[in-house]
């Protein structure tokens, strides 16, 4: 369990669904890899044409829900897969220390895959469904259950 301070990183379950939370992260928040802001095709209109009759500060609010949904993603998945333990002040650092890694990690990804092709999507989210499969799967063969 990782919020308990146990070592979570020995078991491949804990592995599996660090990296499939990963993917979701990519695709919930609308991040590159997964949507091109290049392309102003009817897909990417679907979601950022609602925005076009907004202006100021309700522009602003709506640009803000993205933002928070982000950090509400990123905090997630740092208070489920990292391991803190410890007094209240112990765990806020590492919080605060991990945030910042987990931006970069972020930044990295999409600098590294900058733009993914509209019919991989499918197949990427389908690996991330395999992941979360297979770490289900060990979890419950490891005696999780």
């Amino acid at each position: 369990d990782a919020a308990g301070g146990a070592d979570p990183w020995g078991q491949p379950a804990h592995w599996c669904a660090a990296l499939a939370f990963a993917l979701v992260v990519l695709a919930e928040t609308g991040r590159q890899p997964i949507d091109n802001p290049d392309t102003h095709l009817e897909l990417t209109m679907i979601h950022e044409g609602p925005l076009l009759e907004y202006a100021g500060r309700d522009l602003a609010y709506l640009q803000w829900a993205a933002a928070a949904r982000h950090w509400v993603m990123l905090v997630l998945g740092a208070e489920l897969f990292l391991p803190h333990g410890g007094a209240f002040w112990v765990r806020l650092a590492t919080l605060a220390a991990a945030l910042p890694l987990l931006c970069a990690a972020l930044a990295v990804t999409e600098t590294w895959q900058a733009k993914m092709r509209i019919l991989r999507v499918p197949r990427f989210l389908a690996a991330g469904a395999g992941i979360a499969l297979l770490g289900l799967v060990s979890w419950y063969l490891g005696g999780g259950a």
